[in-house]
């Protein structure tokens, strides 16, 4: 069992406030994957200790002391700022003095670790020439803000940071897919609003016509941006509206509620309202709902249930409910692993000319998950999936056309995808690009071009393996004078 009150305290000088503000609510709102929790942990979430918090009041020495000793990590906030606080310094000397050195991590937000520049410099007194330290800390300067938050966490669990990454990139993937079936509602919700003004309008005078053109003005506009654009007086349409049944409505309006977006967030309110659209037989509330149930936004996890929802969704005719189900089945995510229908749901989305069905499908496919491995099922996906554009099948067909996998080697067809793959914006086919140039792969144009252009995408992209790698091979090139 875990013997600590506090899973981590932030250490922070004052001026670091914003920093500390954000840590604090990043980690004490992270929900950690069941796979993921380890010393007998009894909760989703961390339990995060910072003074201005915890301690209005107190008598900071004493208090502070008693709840380092109750901290199992020492988060110290490292800038210039930091370095020069003598209260942070005094944290971390506590803390080693607890014989608990080897669980100080540094967040880097400013500054330089044991610069030679003392301005520059950003850990505390304490930290510094402690052997290896700053290898278990992060670096918001060297890779981002999100995937400096991404390694924090990873320490706190003791689990691999790229794993880290590839959880957190599924579950944005799959809150982009649902996020663009809402975005694509948003015209549908607000004529929908329109034309349902003079109903309405019946049952509360208060809303004008003159509004509702407003709002169905604003609406095209709208796009990914719904978070700057949507006011007060939209989520009160939305509402009037979703009263009245529109299950348009009610989707968007629970993901107001849950993300924030024209009002305060509440995840409670989200869950109400999801659950009213699902009831009433809509798909895409159903999933909204299944991944409430799911994470635990607004309740307790309940991935049983959350399962039921995306089966009913896959049931009713839904491709993302049909690949959310895929999901559940393969990860047994509130039912028994079961690759075969995993595989089945993939499919039938797939089959539907939905892109994630394809993706997943081709994987299978490629792999032999829930059906027998056949290559050129794999790649007859890959290619009509890159086809429609995206980029990841772009990068997986050119792949198989250079290792005749699942087809014939055709080393035109595979510089082709790379580079459309790489002109689309995807860093690891603009790198392998290069690569074909430079080797007259399927091409002969330069190659110096796309090794640059890989690791300028990369860079943007937050993939750091890629980008080393490509900015290696350009320098290596210059070096030849190629």
């Amino acid at each position: 069992m875990n013997e600590y009150a506090f899973d981590a305290f932030i250490s922070y000088s004052h001026r670091d406030l914003k920093w500390g503000k954000w840590l604090q609510r990043k980690l004490e709102t992270f929900p950690i994957p069941k796979d993921m929790a380890k010393d007998g942990r009894n909760t989703s979430r961390f339990k995060v200790f910072r003074d201005q918090t915890d301690l209005a009041g107190t008598e900071l020495g004493e208090a502070l002391r008693k709840e380092l000793s109750a901290s199992r990590w020492l988060i110290v906030i490292c800038s210039p700022a930091s370095a020069a606080s003598s209260w942070v310094n005094d944290e971390v000397l506590a803390f080693q003095e607890m014989d608990k050195a080897n669980c100080i991590i540094p967040f880097i937000v400013d500054g330089e670790p044991e610069s030679e520049n003392p301005d520059l410099e950003c850990y505390p007194p304490g930290l510094r020439n402690l052997d290896g330290r700053h290898m278990l800390g992060a670096n918001v300067k060297e890779i981002g803000k999100d995937k400096a938050f991404l390694k924090l966490v990873s320490i706190l669990l003791d689990v691999r940071f790229n794993r880290l990454v590839d959880r957190e990139k599924q579950r944005r993937r799959r809150t982009a897919l649902i996020t663009g079936s809402i975005l694509a509602a948003v015209s549908a919700v607000i004529i929908g609003l329109t034309l349902r003004n003079a109903v309405i309008s019946k049952r509360n005078h208060e809303l004008s016509y003159d509004i509702y053109v407003a709002a169905l003005e604003r609406g095209f506009q709208y796009g990914a941006e719904l978070e700057d654009n949507l006011q007060a007086v939209d989520v009160n349409l939305l509402t009037a509206s979703a009263n009245e049944g529109n299950t348009d409505a009610i989707l968007l309006l629970g993901s107001c509620w849950l993300n924030g977006w024209g009002c305060e967030k509440n995840e409670e309110e989200a869950l109400r309202w999801y659950r009213k659209g699902a009831e009433a037989g809509d798909a895409k509330c159903m999933i909204s709902l299944g991944n409430c149930l799911q994470f635990g936004h607004g309740t307790e996890e309940n991935p049983e249930e959350a399962f039921s929802w995306y089966l009913r969704a896959a049931e009713a005719g839904d491709p993302y409910g049909m690949v959310t189900a895929g999901y559940a089945y393969e990860g047994g995510i509130g039912t028994e692993t079961d690759p075969e229908k995993a595989f089945t749901w993939y499919n039938r989305a797939a089959e539907a000319g939905y892109d994630e069905g394809m993706m997943q499908t081709a994987r299978c496919c490629r792999d032999g998950i829930g059906c027998e491995p056949d290559r050129e099922k794999a790649f007859s996906w890959n290619l009509k999936l890159a086809e429609l554009g995206n980029t990841d099948a772009m990068y997986n067909t050119a792949l198989m056309y250079q290792h005749g996998y699942g087809t014939e080697e055709n080393p035109e067809q595979a510089y082709a995808w790379y580079r459309k793959g790489a002109e689309a914006g995807d860093a690891k086919c603009a790198y392998f690009t290069g690569w074909c140039t430079e080797n007259s792969y399927g091409t002969k144009d330069a190659a110096l071009e796309w090794y640059r252009k890989a690791a300028e995408l990369a860079e943007s992209a937050g993939d750091d393996e890629v980008a080393k790698a490509a900015a290696g091979e350009a320098e290596r090139l210059e070096k030849d004078g190629k």
